[in-house]
């Protein structure tokens, strides 16, 4: 075998040894690529927490309300899920919580699921007929969160 102008006798002891080392090399390559694929952090992921009293347990400034899609049409049909999530201090989810949505006008809001699970999630789907710019604010076991969202229905 010529390598850079070098002639290399390989024997079958250097085959097998070879073919080791390429098979070992095909298995890391795979693990990477499975260990890759798999989510290695929870950074920004509302995880399991305990309930409380829940002044003391949600962090108002670590929740959120989280809405898709941001528009929909007015023709009482097309929905709009808003997801409030209630976050301790250390990011975790407040689980058991209820959950209030207000938003002002004629807009319809089902409570799709209205007390947090256990990543402190509460879900609700909201339509209209009504088309217009609304604000949407939530509270959470008594304390209402910062932060708004809003949504257009056209």
């Amino acid at each position: 075998m010529d390598y850079f102008g070098h002639r290399i006798d390989v024997d079958n002891n250097h085959r097998l040894y070879l073919g080791g080392v390429l098979a070992l090399g095909i298995l890391l390559i795979i693990l990477s690529l499975t260990i890759s694929r798999e989510r290695t952090s929870s950074y920004g992921r509302a995880s399991s927490g305990t309930v409380g009293n829940a002044e003391a347990v949600i962090s108002r400034e670590n929740s959120y309300i989280f809405i898709s899609p941001v528009s929909a049409e007015a023709n009482g049909k097309s929905i709009v899920r808003i997801t409030v999530f209630l976050l301790n201090s250390q990011g975790m989810g407040v689980a058991g919580q209820k959950v209030t949505v207000k938003i002002p006008g004629q807009v319809n809001i089902n409570e799709v699921s209205p007390t947090t699970d256990t990543f402190g999630r509460a879900i609700f789907d909201v339509t209209s007929t009504n088309s217009g710019d609304y604000t949407i604010s939530a509270s959470g076991g008594g304390v209402p969160l910062p932060q708004t969202a809003s949504v257009s229905f056209h």
